[in-house]
């Protein structure tokens, strides 16, 4: 008798797997587009971090680290009273990235960041709330020839309930006797679409003299004018509508996944590789945002930068102190 109960347990939990195989892979070939909707709320629903290693993919060095991390948030004071299968009040989603770092000379010079994107539950699933942390410490000599450890932090808060977003420049001295210094601006949101605006914003928060600050705006007004980039930013992403099937690259056993095309600026694209899971696997940067970022804001950034999960990919931990 026990062998019969086994059996039939058996052979029902392999037509369970058959009947979600064929809900989740069947007719889906590779290069086959699929509908964006479910592909994102797999995403915010997903109960997997993924542990992410910043490379240069050209020479495989690791640049830095970041922990991708979503939550949903149910309503707790919610009765479900005492139907079985009751579901669960949902209050909204949350999308993290947590311990984030831009590897520097060495530890201490690590650009550190954290970022937070809040969304309402479906079916609006519209964004609530944005959060920002950019930090860098920093060794300088102080006044008396000893050198002390400080810290500059930028932050941002943005709720989709106000109608203007928080911008704070603050100054750690790490010192009990001096109070930390802070610079808070708020600027609406309208703001956000005027050039013009936003350099003046930005000299205000860096604290910039004002007489200097005004020939800045007037260069940058002057310079807007002869470019004839004085029109409105459009700071709206078009969204894709559709994901497709690909397989993961770089890996050598043939991984399953959605592939998402973000377009930045014409034909730039952010690809995002996503399991069936909606655990994040990969993310790749156009080569040519990378160059123009290079050329515009004097860096070194390389121009083949992704993201890779380490739990898919082997990445080489940091190489300095």
């Amino acid at each position: 008798m026990q062998r019969v109960i086994l059996s039939i347990l058996a052979v029902f939990w392999l037509y369970m797997g058959f009947r979600l195989w064929q809900v989740e892979y069947a007719g889906q070939s590779l290069g086959a587009a699929v509908k964006i909707e479910p592909v994102w709320e797999k995403v915010l629903t997903s109960l997997d971090e993924a542990p992410l290693s910043i490379v240069n993919e050209v020479t495989g060095e690791t640049l830095g680290w970041v922990n991708w991390a979503p939550m949903v948030t149910r309503d707790e004071e919610a009765d479900p009273g005492n139907v079985d299968g009751m579901v669960e009040v949902v209050q909204g989603y949350t999308l993290s990235l947590e311990r984030g770092r831009i590897y520097g000379l060495k530890r201490i010079d690590d650009l550190q960041f954290t970022a937070t994107f809040g969304f309402a539950p479906f079916p609006t699933n519209n964004w609530t709330d944005i959060r920002l942390s950019l930090k860098r410490q920093y060794e300088r000599v102080n006044q008396f020839g000893i050198q002390e450890l400080a810290a500059t932090e930028f932050r941002l808060d943005a709720q989709s309930t106000n109608d203007f977003l928080t911008m704070t420049l603050a100054r750690d001295d790490f010192d009990p006797a001096i109070e930390i210094q802070s610079n808070d601006l708020e600027i609406k949101y309208e703001d956000l679409r005027n050039p013009a605006k936003l350099v003046e914003h930005s000299l205000q928060l860096a604290e910039v003299n004002a007489l200097v600050a005004q020939g800045i705006n007037l260069a940058t007004g002057r310079l807007l004018s002869d470019a004839k980039m004085n029109k409105p930013l459009n700071f709206e992403l078009p969204l894709p509508q559709q994901a497709h099937i690909d397989l993961l690259p770089g890996v050598q056993a043939k991984v399953k996944v959605y592939r998402v095309e973000i377009p930045i600026v014409q034909e730039m694209k952010v690809r995002i590789y996503i399991n069936m899971l909606g655990e994040i696997l990969r993310v790749e940067f156009p080569s040519a945002l990378i160059a123009s970022i290079n050329d515009s804001a004097k860096t070194q950034f390389p121009t083949q930068l992704v993201l890779r999960n380490d739990n898919y990919y082997h990445n080489r931990r940091r190489k300095n102190p």
